[in-house]
């Protein structure tokens, strides 16, 4: 499974290069990270009675499938990922800044921990790539920058082929 990772700040426009790149690239699943909980279940819900006995719930209902899982840690999230899509599919995760991967960064400065294949932003950083962009991101730059990243994605996106190693190798 290919990854294409893009962090950023809140409001700086990855939600909306997220949906241009969408547009052009033959991307499966768009993974959303939040540092936000989850809203609480209902006391006594099916859910929830089964989350007490240490298992998560898949729901499904004619219009499509949550899954209310037990706390989980990051790499089993990306190991089932992993396991549950072809090989050369292509996703894309939106968050997780800390995860140890290389990103596309949108800042104008980076944070110590940062990974980055490629900065957007005003202003030059330690980075591999950079496209110069004010944030939150135009139209006009935006079109411009996801034009940028579809000429080559490729450069931009990380291996998954067994996340479980690679995440324990980082």
């Amino acid at each position: 499974m290919r990854v294409l990772h893009v962090a950023g700040s809140s409001g700086c426009g990855k939600t909306r290069l997220i949906e241009k790149l969408v547009a052009r690239l033959p991307v499966v699943l768009v993974v959303k990270w939040s540092h936000h909980a989850l809203g609480p279940e209902k006391p006594g819900a099916d859910s929830a009675r089964f989350k007490a006995l240490g298992v998560s719930a898949l729901l499904a209902a004619p219009d499509g499938l949550v899954l209310r899982p037990s706390p989980i840690a990051r790499h089993t999230v990306y190991q089932f990922l992993a396991q549950a899509l072809r090989e050369d599919a292509l996703i894309i995760v939106e968050g997780d800044k800390t995860a140890p991967y290389p990103k596309i960064w949108m800042a104008e400065d980076l944070p110590a921990h940062a990974r980055a294949s490629l900065v957007i932003g005003p202003n030059r950083l330690n980075a591999a790539d950079w496209v110069t962009a004010n944030l939150p991101l135009s139209d006009a730059s935006l079109d411009r920058v996801a034009e940028f990243i579809c000429r080559e994605w490729t450069r931009y996106t990380y291996f998954l082929g067994d996340a479980d190693e690679k995440l324990h190798r980082s």
